[in-house]
């Protein structure tokens, strides 16, 4: 494997993936709520939809570096299953606390975190090949999770869009207004 090209693919990834998950999330409004646009990008503001070009953006970057920087496959899988799940709950926790209107920081930050942990399990000392199966568990898992919530979400707060107050895909027929004022 080669190191160098590793770390440039790694810290360069940040800023990639930074631009994909800005043109992910508008592309259920240029497709007009196609299922493209409900697979690929944000059907709503909350947490979990605001998280899936992330999610999307950082797994298929992982793929790019796989087939160019050549990484040992079980340690690099497991140390970017590892970064995946640091950057979602960095952001989750972040997006809950910080407004909505910083975003993109918070997006910024939760990638950069999400890069430097698998860039540090991948070229450390430590050998995490050992995590393989738990760490093809875990991708296993955000791949049930990123194709089922947008359209079966939970009744929790990540899933909660706060402008409409709704779950889920908003219908074009439903007026924001009157929901919102039903549920005040």
């Amino acid at each position: 494997m080669n190191k160098s090209l590793f770390k440039t693919l790694e810290l360069s990834g940040i800023l990639l993936c930074m631009a994909a998950v800005s043109a992910l999330r508008e592309i259920y409004t240029l497709t007009r709520g196609n299922i493209v646009g409900i697979i690929f990008g944000s059907v709503n503001n909350s947490q979990w939809e605001q998280l899936k070009p992330v999610i999307l953006s950082y797994i298929l970057y992982g793929f790019g570096e796989l087939f160019c920087a050549k990484p040992y496959f079980r340690r690099f899988v497991s140390a970017k299953a590892l970064g995946l799940y640091g950057c979602a709950v960095f952001y989750l926790i972040m997006s809950g606390i910080i407004p909505a209107e910083y975003n993109a920081p918070v997006t910024l930050a939760s990638l950069a975190l999400g890069f430097m942990i698998s860039l540090y399990l991948t070229l450390g000392e430590k050998d995490i090949s050992t995590l393989f199966s738990v760490s093809c568990f875990m991708l296993l898992l955000i791949f049930i999770m990123y194709f089922s919530f947008s359209a079966f979400p939970l009744k929790h707060n990540i899933f909660l869009d706060k402008e409409s107050g709704m779950y889920g895909i908003i219908p074009d027929y439903i007026d924001i207004g009157a929901s919102a004022l039903v549920q005040k």
